[in-house]
């Protein structure tokens, strides 16, 4: 390898790797997105003229997306660490706020967090929570916000009588089984692991962690880089994101969009309705098993579909 290339590889290395920090120790969410983006584009130009197939960005892109995403939701331990050490005595970080206090639940609620936040759903008419965060309530909608960036905060809400759930913080660990009419979820780092039903349900982030079963009637997921596991039950469905990977079954859907620029992965198709299922990307492999015979109609974009029946 020429000297010419090893210096050009490692001062991208070098660019990538403050990128890196910076995007970890950046407190706002839009501007850490603005840090991966930059990373990956860097990186594109960088490797381009030796990465002639499309699926090896893709690869990479996911990687830049998805591993931040974990070191946000693991730093915690880490900060934890630090900070037994006093190596920064002056910040508090890392501390996790379990609930001390109960409220009355009301069929609206909206939680703004400015730190990290798990959220456990439970039966019941109440909602738990640490009394530090600000709490109000407005006819029938229960407000809470405040927190520290370096926290996570942990709620447990009960959904007996709950209409909608609003919930926008850094990460988000949604937990738990329920039912309501809307749900939406925005955050940097999402993980969603729970039994839901909601009419209308909508996950927006970065890096999105879903393992679950979840249906209702609409579904829609944004984000850059995206896992999704689990069971599907939706009239209608719109994924969209730049590197996908998936392991779904999709039982008893009707309108299924998957949009991304690389989309991996595995879908089983059952149920007793007709489904459409529509691939839209830029490369990519996946594994259709149909389990509904002539109901099930597949369109494909630059994607490449293989059958089991």
């Amino acid at each position: 390898m020429s000297l010419i290339l090893q210096s050009r590889l490692v001062r991208v290395a070098l660019i990538l790797a403050a990128l890196g920090v910076l995007g970890w120790l950046m407190p706002f969410a839009p501007l850490k997105f603005m840090v991966a983006l930059a990373s990956v584009a860097i990186l594109a130009l960088s490797v381009k003229t030796y990465t002639r197939r499309v699926a090896g960005l893709i690869v990479l892109s996911i990687v830049i997306f998805l591993v931040p995403m974990t070191v946000n939701i693991y730093s915690r331990v880490i900060l934890d660490a630090l900070e037994n050490l006093n190596i920064w005595p002056y910040v508090s970080i890392g501390a996790e706020r379990e609930p001390n206090m109960t409220l009355m639940l009301q069929s609206n609620v909206s939680i703004t967090i400015d730190g990290n936040v798990e959220v456990t759903l439970v039966e019941g008419r109440s909602v738990e929570l640490p009394d530090e965060l600000k709490v109000r309530t407005i006819g029938d909608r229960l407000e809470v916000s405040g927190g520290e960036r370096s926290r996570k905060y942990v709620l447990r809400i009960g959904t007996d009588g709950l209409e909608t759930l609003f919930i926008a913080a850094s990460s988000i660990w949604l937990k738990g089984e329920g039912s309501m009419d809307e749900l939406q979820i925005e955050a940097t780092a999402i993980d969603v692991r729970a039994n839901v039903r909601s009419k209308k349900l909508f996950i927006s982030g970065t890096g999105i962690n879903v393992d679950s079963i979840l249906s209702g009637e609409s579904l829609r997921i944004d984000g850059t880089g995206l896992n999704l596991k689990g069971s599907l039950s939706f009239d209608q469905i719109k994924i969209d994101g730049t590197g996908i990977s998936m392991k779904l079954k999709l039982n008893d859907c009707g309108q299924v969009f998957i949009d991304g620029t690389g989309i991996n992965g595995e879908v089983k198709v059952a149920g007793t309705r007709d489904t459409r299922l529509v691939l839209s990307g830029t490369g990519g492999t996946v594994k259709v098993r149909n389990m509904i015979g002539d109901r099930l109609s597949v369109q494909s974009s630059n994607v490449k579909v293989t059958s089991e029946w």
